[in-house]
């Protein structure tokens, strides 16, 4: 039996009081598994970098939006310039 995450939607709710607009955004977010989350805000940032250390979890990510880059790293390595990013995220990432 499949599990369904959030089905109230809070985090949803969560999100969107917070980023009301990813519009023109640069976003990183930090754990982003298969995409779940990204999905659902990316179409709007101006970019995504996406990371996890989960390989085959980022490969279903991989290629699937034109402005995400995904990269198979823990947090650890992630290495990005200062000021790059305007919203992080850190969601269902332990």
């Amino acid at each position: 039996m499949a599990i369904a995450e959030d089905p109230e939607r809070h985090e949803v709710r969560a999100l969107a009081a917070l980023v009301p607009s990813f519009a023109g955004l640069r976003v990183v977010e930090i754990g982003c598994g298969d995409g779940r989350l990204t999905r659902r805000y990316a179409a709007r940032a101006a970019s995504v970098l996406a990371i996890d250390p989960n390989a085959d979890a980022v490969a279903a990510l991989t290629g699937r939006m034109k402005n995400v880059e995904t990269r198979a790293v823990p947090i650890e390595e992630l290495s990005v310039p200062p000021h790059s990013a305007d919203v992080v995220l850190f969601a269902w990432a332990l």
